[in-house]
């Protein structure tokens, strides 16, 4: 049989076999295609096994029968709330949303809120008030809160239900030992229970939600920090118990209604507010617990194993520390470093030894024959303007059943975004700005360029401003796709060149000078401006500074957990009794009073549970990150001197597009790799374009935020991955004349994926989609070769794989009806695997009958 003849039998054969199995492809979800899960509906919706809480506070299921008795009762009765997530967490944040709670007092705390904190305990029933983490609420509350609502603290007599006995009697000071005073004690996960919580935890590092304000129409929404071992040893969460599972821990939401323990309106009170701590025993009668399950902390591979080093950007951190774990099962110990951009495409070309074989960057090297290195799509996402907003309005406001509430809704421009990262705002300036920028508006909340987007603005006070605009510190590809958006923008680019605004408003001078707008190499976020300031006398020379005032964050990571945080980190307050004296943080902005920015990407900001900012695109629509969108900027994106790279063509009109979508590579240095390194960098490719795809919160899958790959970009990566393993090809490339050799045997700690294991390649040719590589050894008119076998998913709570396991679709079992593909399924693999064979020889021979030319080059 000749060539052309086995290369049409073999791709016959394929199509069959890919038909036959793709409703098999569909149920084996190890092994499927992950194209289902791709619908049009945001990023954040599409999650596999979801773990969302619905809990009424009159349901006795976990805390046991409520008083009908209790003067409260009729004010909780109708509370319902909700918890984002409960299962497979991590360091994250977690959405509290409630209804049919009575509207918290106007101003103060005084009556009507929640309170949420986090406890350990192993009791099914829920954790005691010893084991949570609360009392340590930021100083400047104290003037918004009753009586102790905020801390542990007890008053003898004010709760019928409370013990005072010598379990709570605080220790008296050696200068008064006949005081007694008394508290809830804190007992940590292991140790002793003490009185003083100092030594555990402090306001800069708690996640207790002191207040939590409800509107008016009975709904409210609170973003909470989960904390691990790592962040909280004292509480443990996650770490591994002698059982081998990590342990659980709890959220308690303990809301406030408008008596006190002893039965007191807050109304007949001097101070007009409830008063006692929530761990107080009548208050802690209302609780509503909600258990947390863990995704295990410092999970490791087996020792033994082989060990790959690879690197790359941080936009691809999160999917890494997903799949890691899971990798496991190959035999393999993948291990990540994240690095810049440059940094990653230098190791690429580096002859030093160690340095990674595999980088993961958004924007590939430019060509080279000597070093050729290939590239693959692996992950995708965005960009985004994360914030923290509380609704300040002024007092005759309309809105002011609002007040202090979270704004569900933002929307920046590029001229406002390159205001932000000048500082031409004043209070961006140490001292006010009052020189360079004096005649600006004081912050954005003041610019009549960001009211006419955000009208609601035009009713906060005027004193409501940001931090600045949190940004990392570092180069990145993805910060110069950010600059890219801004200068095409030809408002932005003239005002960063020194027009002014509609407004007057004009670009702080320092950065006129750097001459922004001409820099192709801007990657990163100067802060120029080199301006200081001291309150007075009482401050030495020269004052704070720039970086004091708006310090950079350490990542994109850091800027988002400070957002949720609402805590900046400026540190322009002057301590005296600081050792030495020097400047402090004033801590996080109050509730009721947060406004927060910052630049991160979309996987941190669902992972912490921030909203996210519209941003105009060159078509002028806001639009929001949302897998629709992100599409939409992928398919517009334009090829670059790398085939089967694209990127953004930021001037593009292209509707329905977010700007800051972002494409992810692997490039591979094929020739600087050993036989042994590609075929750890194949399994790797595999993985991440197949099993990876698939979005959910359990370890191993994609992290929400990041958008799937689209079939062709499947194929692409696979056929990538699959012609890496080719000696021969891999040798006529680099020259050497001959096929490199085997790789030799590693240690493993799971048994050989099965074929049956293995995932069918998708059928859809590589040239079809924007963001698809030219796969290696192939141009993209050749049949796709066969992809690496993909190992079996490692569960990393149990060590175990899911080879054996009845075949799952989602997150259930397949019922009888559906196993009855599995006549399908076995004559689509036979076929899927005899036709790459039979093209495969088709191709060796009409490579001989090339008169030896046989060099199909990688790039």
């Amino acid at each position: 049989m000749n060539a052309a003849r086995l290369r049409r039998t073999g791709a016959w054969l394929t199509a069959l076999g890919v038909s036959a199995a793709t409703l098999g492809s569909a149920l084996l979800l190890a092994t499927g295609s992950v194209a289902a899960e791709r619908d049009e509906a945001p990023v954040v919706d599409a999650v596999e096994g979801g773990s969302q809480v619905v809990q009424a506070w009159s349901d006795p299921s976990l805390v046991g029968e409520r008083d009908r008795k209790d003067r409260d009762y009729a004010t909780f009765a109708k509370l319902e709330v909700t918890v984002s997530q409960t299962r497979n967490l991590s360091h994250q944040g977690v959405t509290v949303d409630w209804k049919g709670a009575r509207p918290t007092s106007p101003g103060r705390f005084a009556t009507d809120y929640l309170q949420i904190m986090q406890c350990w305990g192993d009791d099914a029933s829920g954790p005691q008030p010893q084991q949570c983490q609360w009392g340590a609420p930021n100083p400047s509350l104290s003037t918004l809160l009753g009586d102790r609502t905020g801390l542990r603290a007890l008053k003898r007599g004010e709760d019928p239900q409370q013990a005072y006995d010598e379990a709570h009697l605080v220790p008296p000071p050696i200068t008064n030992p006949n005081l007694k005073a008394y508290t809830v004690p804190f007992t940590p996960v292991s140790g002793a229970a003490v009185t003083d919580v100092a030594d555990y935890f402090t306001s800069t590092s708690s996640n207790e939600v002191t207040a939590a304000r409800t509107g008016s129409d009975g709904t409210g929404t609170a973003n909470v920090e989960v904390q691990t071992a790592l962040e909280a040893p004292h509480l443990g969460c996650g770490e591994t118990l002698a059982s081998g599972s990590p342990r659980a821990c709890w959220l308690v939401v303990v809301p406030r209604g408008e008596t006190d323990a002893d039965g007191t309106f807050a109304e007949q009170s001097s101070a007009g507010t409830i008063s006692g701590s929530p761990l107080s025993a009548t208050a802690w009668s209302h609780r509503m617990v909600f258990p947390l399950q863990f995704a295990p902390i410092g999970s490791s591979c087996a020792l033994g194993n082989a060990e790959r080093r690879l690197v790359g950007n941080e936009l691809f951190s999160d999917a890494m520390t997903s799949w890691q774990s899971a990798l496991c099962g190959s035999g393999t110990t993948y291990g990540y470093s994240q690095v810049g951009d440059g940094e990653a495409r230098g190791q690429l070309t580096s002859n030093l030894s160690g340095a990674a074989g595999l980088a993961v960057v958004n924007r590939p090297l430019p060509p080279h024959k000597d070093r050729p290195v290939v590239y693959a799509p692996i992950a995708q996402t965005a960009l985004v303007v994360a914030y923290t907003i509380d609704r300040q309005y002024t007092l005759n406001s309309t809105l002011a059943d609002r007040d202090g509430t979270a704004v569900e809704d933002l929307v920046l421009n590029p001229r406002l975004m390159a205001k932000l990262l000048t500082q031409s705002y004043r209070a961006d300036v140490p001292g006010g700005g009052s020189g360079v920028v004096a005649d600006n508006p004081r912050s954005i909340v003041n610019d009549p360029e960001f009211v006419e987007l955000n009208p609601e603005m035009a009713q906060f006070v005027r004193t409501a401003a940001p931090d600045g605009l949190m940004v990392g510190l570092g180069t990145s590809d993805a910060y110069s796709a950010l600059w890219q958006w801004i200068i095409a923008d030809p408002f932005a680019r003239s005002f960063l060149e020194g027009e002014p605004d509609e407004h007057g408003m004009t670009v702080n001078p320092v950065y006129k000078n750097l001459d922004l707008t001409h820099d192709d190499t801007l990657d990163s976020f100067p802060k120029a401006d080199l301006s200081t300031f001291r309150q007075d006398d009482t401050v030495p020379e020269p004052g704070y500074g720039t970086l004091d005032l708006r310090p950079y964050t350490s990542d994109m990571a850091d800027a988002a957990v400070r957002t949720q945080k609402a805590n900046a980190g400026a540190k322009i307050v002057w301590d005296l009794n600081k050792v030495p004296a020097g400047f402090t943080s004033s801590g996080a902005q109050l509730p009721g009073q947060r406004f927060s920015l910052a630049l991160t990407d979309l996987v941190s900001a669902q992972r912490f549970g921030l909203r996210t900012a519209r941003l105009v695109n060159a078509a002028g629509q806001s639009l929001a990150a949302t897998d629709t969108t992100m599409r939409a900027a992928i398919a517009a994106m334009v090829d670059t001197e790398v085939p089967g790279v694209v990127a953004t063509d930021p001037a593009a009109r292209v509707r329905d597009a977010y700007p800051l979508t972002l494409v992810d590579y692997a490039g591979v240095s094929v020739c600087s790799s050993d036989a042994e390194q590609r075929k750890d960098y194949a399994a790797f490719l595999t993985y991440a374009a197949t099993t990876g795809q698939r979005v959910g919160e359990t370890k191993g899958m994609l992290p929400r935020g990041y958008l799937p790959l689209s079939d062709a970009q499947v194929t692409a990566a696979t056929t990538t991955a699959a012609a890496l393993e080719d000696d021969a090809a891999v040798a006529t490339t680099c020259g050497t004349g001959k096929p490199t050799a085997p790789p030799t045997p590693k240690p493993s700690t799971t048994p050989t994926p099965k074929p049956s294991e293995s995932t069918p390649a998708p059928s859809a040719s590589p040239s079809t989609d924007p963001g698809t590589a030219v796969p290696p050894g192939s141009t993209p008119s050749d049949p796709t070769p066969q992809a690496t076998p993909t190992p079996a998913p490692v569960d990393p709570d149990t060590g175990s794989s899911d080879a054996g396991a009845p075949p799952v679709t989602g997150g259930g079992p397949l019922g009888p009806a559906r196993l009855g593909v599995a006549g399908a399924i076995g004559v689509g693999a036979a076929c899927a695997v005899t036709g790459p064979v039979l093209m495969r020889r088709g191709r060796t021979l009409a490579e001989r009958e090339l008169l030896g030319e046989s060099a199909i080059d990688f790039v």
